[in-house]
């Protein structure tokens, strides 16, 4: 009996749990993958490092390739399905995971600057499973919210095009894939035509594509108009895993890539593929996500001042203390090209085990009404 030979990126989260009963499973770097290692798998697993297209696998004897990742940008999707090989992404894997980035980064911000995040326009760009979900999230908690997706609709969203929502919103926070081809593609959607729309004092987020902004574009942006936005926050960036050296001093949170690096967002992404893998194979799944979950963690009381923002900062930094990703990239930035590059992976490869807001408890905890209000609309637990 032929055994089933596996390659899979060695930082795929849990992947020897779920996918070494399956067959001879060798791990490797995704980033640096090339075409002899592949050359006899029959089972590809990657993240978005690696670029899977006729190059790599031309020569190979691989049915199946799974992604554990929200995005296909990296899989020449045409080609594999001339080819007939199979193909499994985990769609919304991560998306509770980057949504809690982007309200953890506005919750600081507001307690930073001192100002009430209801009091503003959150402006959605790309209204797919992490967008909508981040949409509905922030109407719970009292934004008003406008978005932009010419893709998709969604009637309890309103919707505009970009350059409208560019000058309305307060916050533009950009959560699309990456295309060059369509008709509507999203390589530096935001460039230096439309850069200048942004509405004054405004905040711009990106956690979707690096590519989705032209960096240096906004690099002379920022350069020669610092004090027109409020705040940039930046998880992607252009020519990953070297970002611009001189941008990133220019950001306000600046972060390696790692806005869906909850635990649960990266072994979500592992059982997807797991599941749809098991389904190709037709065998029945040995595992699911909850074999492996640890417990869900309580939140400890804070000595509270009475201002929502400030007190929510309080709360969520025993959550996710966003500033330590902050810092941790800025670290890398005297460091030579080729040991700043091997550091930002290395952050992503060795990330501490963050949970999602979900996984916390705060029903032992004795928050004022209004605070344990926005928690519960934050997807936190307190009853």
């Amino acid at each position: 009996m032929t055994i089933m030979r596996i390659i899979a990126d060695e930082n795929m989260a849990l992947v020897h749990h779920f996918f070494g009963h399956l067959g001879q499973l060798e791990c490797v770097s995704g980033r640096h993958l090339h075409p002899e290692q592949v050359r006899d798998a029959d089972i590809l697993l990657v993240r978005s490092v690696t670029t899977v297209n006729k190059a790599l696998l031309d020569q190979s004897r691989v049915r199946f390739v799974g992604s554990a990742t929200i995005g296909a940008d990296h899989l020449d999707m045409q080609w594999l399905n001339e080819q007939g090989i199979t193909v499994s992404t985990a769609p919304g894997c991560n998306a509770r995971s980057v949504v809690d980035y982007v309200l953890t980064a506005l919750i600081h911000l507001a307690n930073q600057y001192q100002f009430d995040l209801t009091q503003r326009v959150l402006g959605i760009v790309g209204l797919g499973n992490v967008g909508y979900l981040l949409a509905k999230t922030a109407q719970q908690m009292g934004l008003r919210v406008l978005g932009c997706d010419p893709l998709v609709t969604r009637t309890d969203i309103e919707q505009l095009p970009l350059n409208e929502l560019l000058e309305q919103a307060d916050i533009v926070s950009l959560h699309t894939p990456l295309t060059k081809t369509g008709t509507y593609p999203t390589y530096h959607l935001l460039n230096a035509q439309n850069l200048q729309n942004l509405k004054k004092q405004s905040i711009l987020i990106n956690t979707g594509r690096g590519a989705a902004i032209d960096n240096r574009a906004l690099l002379d942006f920022l350069t020669h108009r610092p004090n027109y936005l409020q705040a940039v926050v930046l998880d992607v960036w252009e020519h990953e895993p070297l970002p611009n050296a001189d941008l990133m001093p220019l950001t306000t949170i600046a972060t390696p890539h790692i806005a869906g690096y909850s635990l649960e967002g990266k072994w979500q992404g592992t059982a997807f593929i797991y599941q749809a893998l098991c389904q190709f194979l037709q065998r029945e799944p040995q595992y699911r996500l909850a074999d492996f979950l640890p417990p869900n963690r309580q939140l400890q009381s804070i000595q509270e001042t009475g201002q929502l923002w400030p007190d929510l900062h309080q709360v969520l930094a025993q959550v996710y203390p966003i500033v330590n990703d902050d810092t941790a990239l800025r670290q890398t930035l005297g460091l030579i090209d080729s040991e700043r590059a091997l550091a930002f992976d290395q952050l992503r490869k060795h990330y501490w085990q963050r949970r999602d807001l979900t996984a916390y408890d705060a029903s032992h905890t004795l928050y004022s009404s209004k605070l344990q209000t926005m928690l519960v609309a934050m997807g936190l637990k307190t009853a």
